[in-house]
């Protein structure tokens, strides 16, 4: 049976964020070193023009934002193994990784030519899914969920050859799945029994969420710096709120120009 380290060689880690999120990435940080601090493939975050001090993450520069897939197909153009295993920066994740569990996933991936397999639950949103077993099953043709963003291994090269200059990850989501039709999908069909257990999202509409704070209190880990409010019920609270939180990043941005970010010190 083969471990995780048999795929060091293949697979990498890729934290997609830019810096306008760069709240998250100390958090983050927190939870993956704590849930799965042996982690043997290399880590990258995606990042623009800031900078990251750690041992265990390593930056993927993209220079200045120009939308989430010209970051995407610049981030992965740095990259030389053959499959990547996606994340984003507000999946915190919320208990330990099941090694030999996901090793076994990566292994019937491969084996199958999988394009892509997602460690989230379809089931219950794909009344067509076709289960292969008790945990995951082959993403049905015509389904809307083929390219959902989540915790997913993909083979490298077929997802840059999805990507589109001008979208965004929700335009990705929405017109990605067709362009996958010809492709193997595989999809883990409850979160129960996944391997990667995360929280999603810490943000929602560009504001924390209550689950993420809680999260995050519960852990003692500070949110460093506190420019983004939190989310709100109303719409037009919303609204206002994202406002604030906008000019807060300015100022935050700018204080942090040319200061590492530390993701190996929570305080």
């Amino acid at each position: 049976m083969k471990t995780l380290e048999d795929f060091a060689g293949s697979v990498s880690i890729v934290v997609s964020s830019c810096d306008a999120f760069f709240d998250c990435w100390r958090p983050f940080a927190f939870f993956f070193r704590k849930f799965w601090g042996d982690c043997p493939f290399p880590i990258y975050l995606v990042v623009n023009q800031l900078d990251i001090r750690s041992e265990f993450f390593r930056p993927l520069r993209v220079g200045r934002d120009e939308g989430w897939a010209t970051s995407m197909q610049l981030a992965l153009a740095q990259l030389d193994t053959p499959y990547i295993l996606y994340l984003q920066e507000d999946y915190f994740l919320t208990r330990p990784v099941d090694e030999v569990q996901l090793a076994r996933d990566f292994a019937y991936a491969m084996e199958e030519g999988a394009a892509s397999f997602c460690f989230y639950d379809l089931a219950l949103l794909e009344p067509e899914f076709a289960r292969t077993n008790e945990r995951f099953g082959v993403v049905p043709t015509e389904s809307k969920g083929r390219t959902r963003l989540q915790a997913t291994l993909w083979k490298r090269d077929v997802f840059a050859s999805l990507l589109r200059p001008g979208e965004n990850a929700w335009n990705m989501e929405a017109r990605g799945s067709e362009r996958t039709r010809d492709l193997l999908i595989l999809s883990y069909a409850t979160n129960v029994a996944a391997p990667i257990s995360y929280l999603m999202s810490g943000i929602v509409r560009g504001l924390w969420t209550p689950e993420a704070r809680a999260l995050c209190r519960a852990n003692d880990v500070s949110i460093r710096p506190r420019f983004r409010p939190n989310l709100a019920t109303t719409k037009w609270s919303r609204r206002w709120r994202r406002a604030v939180g906008r000019v807060r990043l300015a100022l935050a941005l700018a204080a942090q120009r040319g200061r590492p970010v530390d993701l190996d010190r929570v305080e």
